[in-house]
């Protein structure tokens, strides 16, 4: 775990956070999008319009990061004016000019002085950042060591470096990044000297003060319906600032006053100053919901409550914010009460979303079959999080945490069902349905991921601990066993009392974000865009085996988990990280390939070990199989040859005098070499007699791998060729319970009739 030297406040996180993203910047890691490669030519060139582009992408991608990180500090503390810090008095005199074009990369050059204009506003993540100009026209990026970095806000930043102001740099150095680009690198502010500056005077500031706290509400309330949630919060800041400073200020004579007046508008009897920081309060918890800090939504809501405990707005938003936080009961009492008030369609819908999703967290019953049979079109359902009969734990004899179940579980039971923490869509996500990618590649999709968290886990403490409690592939040791309450709806959670430790983000993303295929996103392929990235926080304690015990379920942003066979009380509930309808080499191979520390020693493994003399040809002639157009292709030559593997395998397994299922363990791992010999029956002869059933192979596979696309795909495919060829009603019965039991194990208990359904969607090419 990566540690900091002292206990993190929100204001310490955010920074914290802050110089995250920063390092991973300098590294090419959230480079803007599409910017890579035209960033390093820009900056060798020093051409000024492409670099300007790059830099203001980079404001943008992070500044909605930097504002929430301004709003978690507390809006009611004293918040005096700070000046840009005055620079001493420095001689330049014998020191000659130096051009941009005359720097080279990695010289510093001592008793030379670059004079330049900055011609771009400033920021920081963990270096301040800025653009300087020479008279030439050619411009560089420019990274700045500065105390003030990391202590106030970007607009302080600009304010002691000024958008047109003159500077000078002392010994210039233009310094390689990481990520290949190049910028004039300034080690100590005391380098660059401002001589002349422009800094723009802040007239929103003297606005704000001669307006009165109702004035400075309705100002909000406009900022509001346009949708600039940060801005109405500083301004109903303000208000409530002003109202409560009205009721500290002693009036120094009253002889004068009229009566009932005050100096900002109010009434000094106090009620005009309530019912004006109420609503203040209320219209501010508006705004933090739509900045999804629930947290804070709830405060204000409570505080608007206890200067008028009947104001209906607040009762809602206290409920709506409740509801953000899965604190469903809460939420519908507070709806219950709004509506005695005033029976609203909108109290209405609230309260029965609510009550949804409080029966969803506490029975794990959620309504899919409209979802389902419509081939996961139309509107994205909301859905609660459920904690069902699992707990975490650390796993006996290894140093690593893991799921188990409580009780036992039967196939199709459901055991979690888990929100997203932060998703990105690649493409259409207005419904459910996979639609093709927008282009952007993963990489982007990672790094906007990446920031997406950064930002969350400033809304929210609970957010926040779930993160940190995640492992992180680039910090080891972290087998700390979270509460169940953490993750579960209408619990009692609050904050724990020791300092949560913020790992390094990319860490927790590369371990632990997932695609819609189930791939890790540290090892996704570059050129391939992914349906989506997300990160669930508790589905991310799930191990691997090449025998996993459960499927999951992706349902708009949420992930279901059901049990695909029987579950024994203290059973580890498992999935596979990669294709299990391999050879044990091959899968060991993707998972070494992937960087996963662990080697895997499930039963399946351990068997496949054992028979590892007799299965090497084998295996060795599959993996040279493995991969050929030619070698799924009936009528070729490959094709042929990959059949005859079936059936020396078949061979082996009969000499060996293996049980049922240690036969069907094996056989699912030469899967395709299987359905290649049943679509060689007639060029195999008599030996196809040889061949297991292939009902026998859908139970292997079933048994290995049921959410695997062939193995849905292969009992599908079978079953129609029974009705086709004109079998007998129990055998196309029997072939279609095997079906409807894989659909099970993916879709949960649902009933026979949907999963039927399903099925017969599937065989119309409507599903999968």
């Amino acid at each position: 775990m990566h540690k900091l030297a002292t206990p993190m406040c929100d204001n310490e996180l955010g920074r914290e956070i802050l110089k995250q993203l920063g390092a991973l910047q300098l590294n090419g890691m959230v480079p803007p999008n599409g910017m890579e490669r035209s960033l390093v030519k820009a900056s060798m060139s020093m051409q000024k319009p492409a670099l300007m582009e790059v830099h203001m992408r980079f404001m943008k991608q992070f500044s909605e990061l930097e504002r929430d990180w301004q709003l978690m500090k507390d809006p009611l503390a004293a918040k005096p004016e700070t000046r840009p810090a005055k620079k001493k008095a420095v001689s330049l005199e014998g020191m000659r000019s130096i051009r941009l074009l005359e720097l080279k990369v990695g010289k510093r050059y001592h008793g030379r002085v670059l004079h330049a204009t900055l011609c771009a506003d400033a920021f920081f993540l963990n270096l301040i950042q800025t653009m300087v100009e020479d008279e030439d026209g050619y411009a560089a990026r420019v990274m700045i060591e500065d105390s003030l970095a990391g202590l106030t806000s970007w607009a302080k930043v600009q304010g002691r470096y000024p958008n047109g102001a003159k500077i000078a740099i002392k010994a210039p150095l233009l310094s390689e990044l990481p990520d290949d680009s190049v910028a004039l690198y300034v080690n100590t502010e005391d380098d660059l000297i401002v001589q002349s500056d422009f800094p723009a005077v802040s007239v929103e500031v003297n606005v704000w003060a001669k307006l009165d706290a109702a004035a400075l509400r309705a100002e909000g309330n406009r900022l509001f319906a346009k949708q600039d949630w940060t801005g109405s919060i500083e301004l109903y800041t303000k208000c409530i600032q002003k109202c409560l400073d009205s009721v500290r200020r002693k009036p120094t004579s009253n002889k004068h006053k009229k009566k009932g007046a005050s100096e900002n508008g109010t009434t000094s009897n106090g009620k005009v100053v309530d019912e004006t920081v109420m609503l203040a309060f209320s219209n501010r918890a508006a705004a933090w919901m739509k900045s999804c800090h629930y947290e804070r939504a709830l405060k204000d809501a409570h505080e608007a409550l206890t200067l008028e405990p009947h104001h209906l707005k607040s009762i809602y938003r206290k409920g709506c914010a409740l509801h953000g936080m899965q604190q469903y009961e809460l939420a519908c009492k507070c709806f219950e009460l709004a509506l005695e008030q005033s029976p609203e369609k909108d109290i209405k819908l609230a309260l029965q979303k609510s009550q949804t999703c409080d029966m969803q967290s506490r029975r794990g019953v959620y309504e899919l079959s409209k979802y389902l049979v419509g081939g996961f079109e139309g509107p994205l359902p909301e859905f609660s999080d459920y904690v069902g009969p699992v707990e975490i734990r650390s796993s006996e004899g290894r140093c690593r945490r893991g799921l188990f179940v409580t009780k036992d579980v039967e196939v199709g039971e459901l055991l979690l069902v888990s929100n997203a923490l932060v998703v990105v869509h690649n493409g259409n996500h207005a419904t459910g349905k996979n639609t093709s990618p927008s282009g952007r590649s993963n990489a982007l999709l990672r790094d906007e991921l990446l920031c997406s968290l950064s930002n969350l886990l400033l809304k929210s403490p609970k957010w926040l601990e779930q993160a940190c409690s995640l492992a992180d592939c680039e910090c080891h040791g972290n087998t700390k066993v979270p509460p169940l309450e953490l993750f579960r709806p209408n619990s009692k959670w609050t904050a724990g009392k020791e300092d949560v430790v913020l790992p390094r983000l990319k860490g927790v993303l590369l371990q632990n974000a997932l695609d819609e295929s189930g791939s890790c996103t540290r090892v996704l392929q570059a050129g391939r865009g992914s349906q989506f990235l997300g990160l669930w926080p508790l589905p991310s304690f799930i191990n691997h085996s090449c025998t996993a015990n459960a499927v999951r379920l992706h349902v708009g942003d949420a992930l279901f988990l059901h049990a695909s066979r029987h579950l024994e009380a203290g059973e580890e509930v498992t999935l596979a990280y990669v294709n299990t309808l391999l050879p044990k080499q091959m899968r060991h191979e993707l998972l070494e390939k992937d960087h996963w520390e662990f080697t895997c020693s499930c039963s399946r493994c351990d068997l496949e070990s054992n028979l590892s003399a007799p299965l090497k040809q084998v295996t060795k002639r599959f993996q040279s199989l493995w991969g050929w157009k030619e070698a799924v292709t009936p009528g070729q030559v490959e094709c042929f040859k990959m059949a005859k593997l079936a059936l020396r395998l078949e061979h082996l397994l009969k000499q060996k005098g293996l049980y049922l299922y240690e036969r069907q363990l094996v056989r699912a791992s030469f899967f395709v070499a299987y359905w290649v010999g049943y679509l060689n029956i007639d060029r195999l002869g008599t030996l196809c007699v040889k061949l297991p059933l292939p009902d026998m192979l859908i139970d292997a596979v079933t048994a290995v791998a049921p959410s695997d696309t062939m193995t849905s795909f292969f009992a599908g495919y079978w079953l129609k060729r029974l009705e086709e060829q004109g079998a007998s009603r129990p055998v196309i019965h029997d072939a279609q319970q095997r079906a409807i039991h894989i659909y099970r194990c993916v879709y949960g208990n649902q009933t026979s009739g949907l999963l039927k359904q399903l099925l017969e969607a599937h065989e119309a090419n409507t599903i999968l």
